[in-house]
């Protein structure tokens, strides 16, 4: 089933980008629109998806301070019965002027009936970097990274069995409150499988699997500042070489009783990669007063 991908002005378009050079995204073969001004987007999308009538699913990448644009086209999406999930990225308060930061909490407001998941791209991590926009692509690469193993990792596989499996209705539901959006924080960590040697001779081995240590770097690395590290739901994305999974080298009891003591509903899925690398991708879902960063700023909006 495919995907709809849309990028709005440079902050979204600079995460899809990276996004789309994952070879697994692009054979799913999702349908793109990338779009930066002009005010054509919403009949552009309900023509695309005349011609798709099987997408389900629609991701949206912006920066709250298109705020104009992003309420018609979420509105747009959601009137088709699409579920929407907003790639959000969030201003930095030490890097921009007030206005911006108020601007972003009254967009998410107007999108709130409208969006199913925000997920949070919180350029706070790295504002007190000298410099700090010289960071963004890495940042930007570091965001679609954690995406591109949620997609991987709820494609349907009859390689897998059951329980490391995950479709993107149930992904949804645990990014998602019913009717409520979830606010979610993005965290990745991985390693290599194999040094250098390995990938000129394929036929070594690979190293011992250490998920737990993967899966403790990848708290420190949340999308959100200040999250805390603790929520409702969750999902794991895991992602292998087909060489852990053959020989059931992939703890899933081992994660499960990690991500419980974060988590009071986990979801877990895993994946097997071609390339030489584990990657762990943890997605915690909060609700909107959770989290320290969102009430920050809606008590600028309404001082």
């Amino acid at each position: 089933m495919p995907y709809l991908l849309i990028g709005i002005g440079n902050a979204g378009g600079a995460i899809l980008e990276p996004l789309l050079a994952y070879k697994e995204v692009k054979s799913a073969k999702p349908i793109v629109i990338k779009h930066q001004t002009g005010n054509d987007i919403a009949n552009k999308i309900s023509a695309t998806l005349k011609e798709a009538k099987d997408v389900k699913f629609a991701f949206l990448f912006a920066g709250l301070d298109d705020s104009n644009i992003i309420p018609q086209i979420a509105e747009t999406l959601s009137g088709q019965g699409l579920k929407v999930v907003l790639v959000a990225v969030l201003p930095a308060e030490r890097r921009e002027k007030k206005e911006v930061l108020i601007d972003a909490y009254y967009a998410m407001e107007n999108l709130k009936e409208h969006v199913n998941t925000f997920m949070l791209v919180d350029n706070q991590t790295i504002a007190h970097l000298p410099n700090y926009t010289d960071y963004f692509p890495r940042y930007n690469r570091y965001i679609a990274s954690c995406l591109a193993d949620l997609l991987i990792g709820t494609s349907q596989s009859s390689s897998l069995p059951d329980e490391m499996q995950l479709s993107m209705d149930a992904a949804l539901k645990a990014l998602s409150f019913g009717d409520t959006p979830g606010y979610v924080a993005l965290s990745r960590a991985s390693e290599l499988t194999k040094g250098l040697w390995g990938y000129i001779f394929p036929f070594l081995m690979h190293r011992p699997l250490d998920l737990g240590t993967l899966l403790h770097i990848a708290l420190d690395k949340l999308s959100v500042s200040n999250a805390p590290i603790g929520c409702d739901k969750s999902i794991t994305a895991i992602q292998v070489p087909e060489y852990y999974i053959k020989n059931k080298k992939v703890d899933t009891g081992l994660i499960e009783e990690f991500m419980h003591a974060y988590s009071k509903e986990i979801h877990l899925t895993v994946a097997s990669t071609k390339r030489n690398i584990a990657a762990v991708t943890n997605l915690f879902t909060y609700k909107f007063d959770q989290l320290e960063r969102l009430r920050e700023i809606r008590r600028l909006a309404y001082e």
